[in-house]
């Protein structure tokens, strides 16, 4: 603002003009008289162009004259993208939760420059039923969320449009169709009512549902991003078009990402009092403490801080808010990456109803408790036991698992008890009306319900540590206390449960839960360019570079035969030998290798900027082969299983799209890719025994865990990759108990693995089975054995006449050639081989595979020039005197 005159103004002038070579160039002015319903001093200046620098400065004027104009201010206008809507947003992913929920993700596209994204939009399709999409009008301030009330049993399609404050972007590409569970699938020993959050009790039994109101509206179930005033809770209804489903839809935001910026709404707040509060601290391993916020009054009454909420507390009374999952610290702010989850006594872990358990499931649990008592699992028809159900808790240091179908409670109690501070796996089973429960490696104890219903109605979350009701889980579960401990792994029906929040993971939302690997890495002393990981919720192991092994990576090696270990997390990287163009169309791999276990990549390779990928994998003992060319996945498996701790081979080949496996002497399966695109760019190296980064593969490649077991040859389409050579990095890569780990061959020889067995490949001048005989005497006439050969370099060997040429064989007469055309020279930049070459097939496009097995007594030039095979040759291998072997 311009300094006050002594006289009266009576406007001002706004002076602006386009900076070039930090000057002012084309300045114009715009006058801004005062009058007296004039409110701010806030001018608009139109007409600018786009991405320009500016200088803005402004002059008052009066009676007296004009003033000194401002300081000048320099400013960009904006680019004309960033006065654009966002890019539309990636392809939603989606996972079904139950028969009326599905659990939505997505990412924002990439608009570089433009204005930030305030909000997200959802739009959905039923392809049998409608065929216009359906608009949810809602703001969705997240990237992730849960979407109830839905239809059973019915196909559903999602999109998502971005919007900032210049419009709305159009729509993503479509989901994946999905189809919600059937009842039937989640099946019932009674089917009773639907479970729908949120129900209205009843005066019977306190669990009747209210489903009267279809009339569709979105319930924000997580706190909106912090706000002037505090965080409140908000309701907001809407109507959805005509047309389109009229069942209730609700929506839980559960993300991991950061909130987005939020433009004003019309929302009714719920009134909010002050209310004194308590902070209790729960000390994690790495000190860092995460606040648990007690409060007097009821949630209804009670502000929570961004990425928390409140859970009334019927314990203590009250209520407490929780940081959401992935968040922790005084103000739930710190963010915490969860993979071994360590849970507080009031945590929990929600993950999907379970699915396909109604007659039957396993669970196996390993945790490491540090109370007597508390809730490890629970899931069943309603959050308050009622019903079916099923949990698993510890009560007083032993384990029970109770279960019920509809018509009373089985109770299953370990005989021993655990130890608190120590790791113990549980493992429950269930069929119908009977289950076991086995802690360790203590006998099954067996136990059976009562009634005659046999299936369990799962439609709450499956929790784990704790549930949002668990103070009304007492009668059903026996307790209402919450785990205190560290969980470890979790095993449904045979399926390991990531434990990580979705969409890298499973777990759906949660309150309050860290990491018990949290700080483990930070006293370990990882040397020569290794780096620290958690391993399991109390160890670690150090990620060594290749050329470097220990537990600290202390030691060095030479690598000889590659050993893969999935507790290591082993993988190398190779890149291509030649241009990605070179394998559009075709790609053979050969490869000889030793598996340990029944699963695990064997080689991946992928493009970064398209669906292609190939993979070749370990999957229950089978051999699996696939490729995307663009369009549609191939999927090729071996006829019969591999056997574990032995040497196999396998050849793999691509032609277009279509595709071969053959492993050792089994029958060739072939197989073909879906759509239309026949060719493959991979823009990545090849990966070997494992990948760097397990969440970022392609959707179809079929890759589950890293390779156990040793390679000991790779063939890309003839052309061998050296382990010693060719691979360009890796992690934790050992070597194989195979007797070249210990350089048999002397005297330079180089080490050929065949399987469990070798042979040596010798130098010129030395022989033997190690080649440790030095060869004194001349060899006259060479012998060869079909991966020998001789080389030679000097010039007048190399020369040759003209166009023409013939061979003669014995007196069969003479056979002539001449190359056609115009040209008459012949020219070549590498050596001469005789009787062989290095990668034969390779160089001879597969007109030989293996060089001579014979003899070469005499050999001329020209009629007339004479070489001494031996002693003019400047290099060889395995050559010996002709008759000796």
């Amino acid at each position: 603002m311009p300094k006050q005159h002594a006289s009266t103004i009576t406007g001002y002038t706004v002076f602006y003009s386009e900076v070039e070579a930090d000057k002012s160039v084309k300045q114009r002015s715009h006058d801004v008289p005062l009058s007296l319903d004039m409110l701010s001093m806030d001018v608009v200046i139109g007409d600018l162009k786009p991405n320009t620098p500016h200088r803005v400065s402004v002059g008052s004027y009066g009676w007296a004259g004009k003033g000194r104009p401002s300081m000048p201010r320099d400013i960009t206008t904006l680019s004309q993208d960033k006065c654009m809507p966002p890019e539309p947003p990636y392809q939603p992913q989606v996972v079904v939760v139950s028969d009326s929920e599905v659990a939505l993700s997505w990412k924002p596209g990439v608009s570089e420059g433009s204005s930030p994204i305030q909000y997200y939009t959802l739009e959905f399709i039923r392809p049998d039923l409608d065929s216009n999409w359906t608009v949810i009008k809602e703001q969705i301030q997240m990237e992730s969320m849960v979407l109830k009330g839905l239809i059973p049993n019915t196909k559903y399609q999602f999109a998502v449009r971005a919007a900032n404050s210049y419009g709305s972007s159009f729509s993503s590409s479509p989901s994946d169709i999905i189809r919600t569970f059937s009842s039937e699938e989640l099946g019932s020993g009674s089917y009773g009512h639907r479970y729908i959050t949120g129900t209205i009790v009843g005066d019977d039994d306190g669990f009747d549902i209210d489903d009267s109101d279809y009339d569709i509206y979105i319930e924000e179930l997580k706190p909106l991003p912090a706000i002037k005033g505090g965080n409140r809770k908000f309701l907001v209804e809407t109507k959805v078009a005509p047309g389109s489903s009229t069942r209730l839809l609700s929506r839980l935001i559960t993300t991991t990402s950061d909130p987005i910026a939020s433009p004003a709404t019309t929302m009714r707040p719920i009134p909010t009092t002050t209310a004194s509060t308590t902070t209790a601290k729960a000390t994690r391993r790495n000190g860092m403490a995460s606040a648990v916020r007690l409060f007097d009054l009821s949630c209804d009454e009670t502000i929570c801080s961004a990425d928390s909420f409140c859970v009334n507390d019927y314990d203590r009374g009250g209520s407490r808010c929780h940081c959401n999952l992935g968040k922790g610290g005084e103000t739930c702010t710190e963010d915490i990456i969860i993979q071994y989850p360590q849970l507080y006594g009031y945590s929990y872990i929600t993950f999907e109803p379970l699915k396909n358990s109604y007659q039957t499931f396993q669970i196996t649990l390993e945790f490491r408790a540090e109370a007597e008592d508390g809730l490890l699992l629970y899931c069943g028809e309603n959050e308050h036991g009622r019903g079916d159900f099923m949990s698993l808790a510890i009560i007083r240091r032993n384990i029970q698992f109770r279960f019920n179908c509809g018509t009373g409670v089985a109770i299953i109690m370990s005989e021993s008890k655990i130890k608190l501070g120590n790791w113990h796996s549980v493992t429950v089973f269930r069929d119908g009306l009977n289950g076991w429960l086995r802690l360790d490696n203590d006998t099954p104890v067996t136990g059976k319900s009562q009634g005659q219903y046999s299936k369990i109605t799962f439609r709450t979350p499956f929790y784990l540590g704790g549930a949002p009701s668990t103070y009304w889980l007492i009668r059903a579960a026996g307790t209402n206390r919450g785990f205190q401990g560290c969980v470890q792994s979790l095993i449904v029906n045979g399926k390991i449960v990531d434990m990580r929040p979705w969409p890298l993971g499973k777990a759906l939302s949660g309150a309050d839960v860290g990491e018990c690997s949290s700080g483990i890495c930070d006293e370990a002393s990882c040397i020569n360019s290794g780096t620290c990981t958690a391993s399991q919720a109390d160890s670690y192991v150090c990620l060594c570079p290749l050329g470097f092994k220990g537990r600290h990576c202390e030691e060095a090696f030479i690598l000889a035969i590659p050993q893969f270990n999935e507790s290591l997390r082993s993988f190398a990287t190779t890149s291509w030998p030649l241009e990605p163009q070179n394998y559009l169309s075709f790609m053979e791999f050969e490869m000889t290798f030793h598996p340990d276990s029944e699963n695990g990549v064997l080689l991946y390779s992928y493009d970064t900027d398209s669906k292609d990928f190939l993979s070749i994998n370990m999957v229950g003992s089978y051999v699996e082969f696939r490729f995307d060319c663009g369009s549609g996945t191939a999927i090729i498996r071996s006829e019969e299983p591999v056997v574990l701790g032995q040497w196999h081979e396998l050849r793999v080949s691509r032609t277009a799209k279509n595709g071969i496996l053959q492993v050792d002497k089994q029958k060739p399966v072939e197989g073909m890719a879906e759509g239309a695109f026949t060719q493959i760019k991979c823009n990545t190296d090849i990966f070997i025994g494992g990948v760097p980064n397990y969440d970022n593969l392609k959707k179809n490649s079929g890759i589950l865990k890293p390779f156990s077991g040793s390679i000991q040859k790779i063939i890309l389409n003839d052309r061998t990759i050296d382990v010693k050579q060719d691979f360009t990095s890796g992690v934790n890569v050992e070597n194989a108990v195979h007797p070249c780990v210990n350089s048999p061959c002397a005297n330079g020889g180089n080490c050929m693995p065949k399987k469990d067995s070798y042979e040596c490949d010798c130098p010129l001048g030395f022989d033997g089975q190690h080649c440790q005989k030095a060869v004194t005497e001349a060899i006259e006439i060479p012998q060869f054995i079909g991966r020998s050969y001789l080389t030679y370099d000097n010039p007048d060997i190399l020369k040759r006449d003209g166009q023409s040429g013939k061979v003669t064989v014995d007196d069969y007469g003479a056979r002539t050639g001449k190359s056609p055309g115009m040209m008459r020279q012949l020219n070549i930049n590498g050596d001469l081989y005789v009787g062989g070459m290095k990668e034969i097939a390779l160089h001879t496009n597969r007109q030989y595979m293996r060089g001579l097995v014979g003899c070469i007594s005499h050999f001329t030039l020209s009629t007339d020039y004479h070489i001494s095979l031996v002693e003019d040759a400047t290099d060889g291998k395995n050559i010996n005197t002709c008759g000796t072997k």
